[in-house]
C-alpha cells in the first residue's frame, strides 16, 4: 500500500493511541476529534464535487485548522496549494488562477481584504476563526474582538464557516484515495534558480522524511511531550518536520499563528516541550527575551535550526544556557530545500561537528559537484547536490506540465537536485554550507563567500548580525559587510573594530570595503534576511 499523508496519521494513531494532539488557546484537543473534523471536511469538499486532482488553496497562518485541512485534503486526492497568509490580494489571486483553486480557507481576522479577489473566482471561501477550537467561554475582550474582526465579511458572496463545514461533512462518506506517488501539495519558494517557482511534492516525499527523521528521536509516552509548531504550513520545514513528524509520532502539536518571542517562551514555561524548529533569527530573539531562561529548559530534547546561515557563536550560547539549568539538549544546525521536502542534512547527538551543517540523513545521497557536475573530493568547494526519496515530483508549471529546471538526471536516471548552494565536505562526510551560488563575489577574479566573512566578523562580541553582500565603489566591484550591534557604540568605532579585525582574520580580497550599521535587517516573507535589498545596484552612468 502507497500511503498518504492521511493514511501515515491514521496508522500512526493504531501505535500511539489518543493522546491530546494538539493545544490551541488553552483548549486540549485529542486526536479522536482533529480526526473526526480531518473526516468531515474531506467528506464536505466531496459533497461540492471537490475530489482526486483538484486545487483548494489553503491560505492560514499556523492553526488547527491549517493541519486539519491539510489531511482532509490528502484524504480524498486533492492537492493543498499552501500560500503564505499574508500574501497580498493581487498576487493572491495570480496563485489561485495559475493552479486553478476550486476553493480557499482563510482566517477571519485576515479575510476583509481579500473579498473582492475571491469573490472573482466565484469559489467557496471557508472562513476560519481561533475561536473554533476554543471550548471554554469567551472573556468579554475576546467577544469584543470576535465583533471586530467579523467587519467586511459579509462581502463575500460564497462563505461558509469553518464549523459550518464541520457539521455538514459529519459522519458522511467520502471517496478515499489511496496513492502515495500522487501530488499532496504546492509550496511556493524562491527556487533552486532564484526565480519564484511553485514546488510540487507528493505524499511519498513527506512520508519518507517522516521515515529518516525517526532514527534522530528517542522513544517516548505519546502526549507527554509538546512540538511548538511556530513555523508556517507554507514552509515545508514547517509542513513536513514542524508539523507531520510530531503528530505522527506521538507529540502534542503547540500551534502559534503568530512567532513572538515573549510568546513563544511562555508556552515553553507552560508546557514540557522537548521538540523545538526554527530559523536563526526566532532563536536569536527568543534567548534575548527575558522569560526565555528556567529549569523548563530541561524539558528540550530536539532542537533543530535552519532556513538561514547559523552562527557558531549563537549555537554554544544556548547550549550553554540550557545546561546552565540543567538541561542536555542541545541546539544543531540542519540544512535543506523545499525541492527535497526540506531537511536532508543535519547534526546530531550521534554526529555533530562544529560549523557543519551534518551528515546526509539516513537513505540520502549529498554530494558537491563542479560546474561539469563531477563529483569533487573532501575539501574542494562546489555546488550542494540531494538525491533520495524526498526529492520533489517537479516545479509546476500552470499548464498541467511538469518543469524540471533546478533537477539533473544522470546517465543511470538518477535525479539530482541542483541547490544553487555552494559548500564543501570533509572526509567524514561532513558538510559545511559557504554561501549561495548567486550572492558569490568575485574581486579581482577571486571567488569570495559571504558566509566565510559573516563568520568571522560574529565572533566579535559587539556585533549581533552580520551579512556580506555585492557591493561598489565607483563601479568597482568591492565586499559589502552589513552588521548590527548588540547594543549602542559610536559607530565610527565599531566600523573601526570590524575593519581591523578582519584585516587580520581574512585575505585580502576578502575584505569589506564598505561597511554600514543598521538597526534591522531586511527580511523576506520567510524570515531570512533579504541580502538582495542589502546588496549594491550598478550604476553605469558611474
Amino acid at each position: 500500500m502507497s500511503f498518504t499523508c492521511y493514511d501515515y496519521l491514521k496508522e500512526s494513531i493504531k501505535i500511539n493511541g489518543d493522546f491530546v494532539g494538539a493545544i490551541s488557546f488553552g483548549n486540549k484537543i485529542k486526536m479522536s476529534r482533529i480526526m473526526a473534523d480531518i473526516d468531515s471536511i474531506a467528506a464536505y469538499f466531496n459533497s461540492i464535487g471537490v475530489g482526486k486532482g483538484d486545487v483548494v488553496t489553503v491560505f492560514l497562518p499556523t492553526t488547527i485548522h491549517a493541519f486539519a485541512s491539510f489531511y482532509a485534503l490528502n484524504k480524498i486526492g486533492v492537492i493543498a496549494n499552501i500560500v503564505h497568509p499574508l500574501t497580498s490580494p493581487e498576487a493572491l489571486a495570480e496563485n489561485m488562477k495559475t493552479t486553478n483553486a476550486k476553493a480557499v480557507f482563510i482566517l477571519d481576522i485576515l479575510a476583509a481584504a481579500y473579498a473582492d479577489v475571491i469573490n472573482e473566482f466565484g469559489v467557496p471561501c471557508i472562513i476560519c476563526s481561533n475561536s473554533d477550537y476554543v471550548s471554554f467561554p469567551l472573556t468579554p475582550a475576546i467577544k469584543v474582538f470576535e465583533m471586530v474582526k467579523g467587519k467586511g465579511l459579509d462581502r463575500f458572496k460564497n462563505s461558509v464557516k469553518y464549523t459550518k463545514i464541520l457539521s455538514a461533512g459529519a459522519g458522511k462518506e467520502c471517496t478515499e484515495v489511496h496513492d502515495g506517488e500522487l501530488t499532496a501539495v504546492y509550496l511556493h519558494g524562491g527556487g533552486t534558480t532564484g526565480k519564484s517557482k511553485t514546488i510540487m511534492l507528493s505524499s511519498n516525499n513527506i512520508n519518507c522524511l517522516a521515515e529518516k527523521l525517526e532514527p534522530l528521536d528517542s522513544p517516548h509516552t505519546p502526549g507527554a511531550e509538546c512540538s511548538l509548531v511556530v513555523l508556517p504550513m507554507f514552509h515545508a520545514f514547517g509542513l513536513a518536520v514542524a508539523m507531520h513528524y510530531p503528530i505522527t509520532h506521538g507529540y502534542t502539536l503547540l500551534p502559534m499563528p503568530q512567532f513572538t518571542a515573549s510568546g513563544a517562551n511562555k508556552q515553553l514555561k507552560k508546557y514540557p516541550v522537548s521538540f523545538l524548529l526554527g530559523v536563526p533569527n526566532m532563536y536569536k530573539k527568543m534567548m534575548e527575551d527575558k522569560n526565555f531562561e528556567g529549569p523548563h529548559l530541561k524539558n528540550l530534547r530536539l532542537v533543530f535550526c535552519g532556513g538561514d546561515f547559523l552562527s557558531e557563536r549563537l549555537v554554544k550560547e544556548f547550549n550553554h544556557t540550557v545546561a546552565k539549568h540543567g538541561g542536555k539538549g542541545r541546539l544543531f544546525r540542519g540544512y535543506g530545500l523545499t525541492e527535497v521536502a526540506s531537511v536532508c542534512t543535519v547534526n546530531n547527538y550521534k554526529d555533530v561537528r562544529e560549523d557543519s551543517i551534518g551528515k546526509a540523513l539516513t537513505g540520502m545521497t549529498v554530494e558537491i559537484w563542479d560546474e561539469m557536475k563531477n563529483k569533487l573530493p573532501a575539501g574542494q568547494t562546489g555546488e550542494i547536490v540531494i538525491t533520495g526519496s524526498t526529492v520533489m515530483q517537479g516545479y509546476f508549471n500552470g499548464d498541467d506540465t511538469v518543469e524540471n529546471d533546478g533537477v539533473y538526471v544522470d546517465k543511470d536516471g538518477i535525479r539530482w537536485v541542483l541547490s544553487g548552494d555552494l559548500g564543501y565536505m570533509d572526509a567524514d562526510g561532513f558538510v559545511y554550507f559557504t554561501g549561495r551560488k548567486k550572492r558569490m563575489i568575485i574581486i579581482s577574479g577571486y571567488n569570495v563567500y559571504p558566509a566565510d566573512i559573516e563568520n568571522a566578523v560574529l565572533q566579535l562580541p559587539f556585533v549581533s548580525e552580520a551579512c556580506a553582500v555585492q557591493g561598489y565603489i565607483k563601479n568597482k566591484p568591492c565586499v559589502k559587510l552589513c552588521v548590527t550591534l548588540k547594543e549602542k557604540m559610536d559607530n565610527d568605532e565599531a566600523i573601526n573594530q570590524i575593519q581591523t579585525y578582519c584585516k587580520k582574520n581574512l585575505a585580502r580580497f576578502s575584505c569589506p570595503r564598505k561597511i554600514e550599521i543598521m538597526d534591522s535587517f531586511p527580511r523576506t516573507k520567510m524570515a531570512k534576511v533579504d541580502f538582495m535589498k542589502l546588496s549594491d545596484v550598478y550604476d553605469p552612468n558611474k
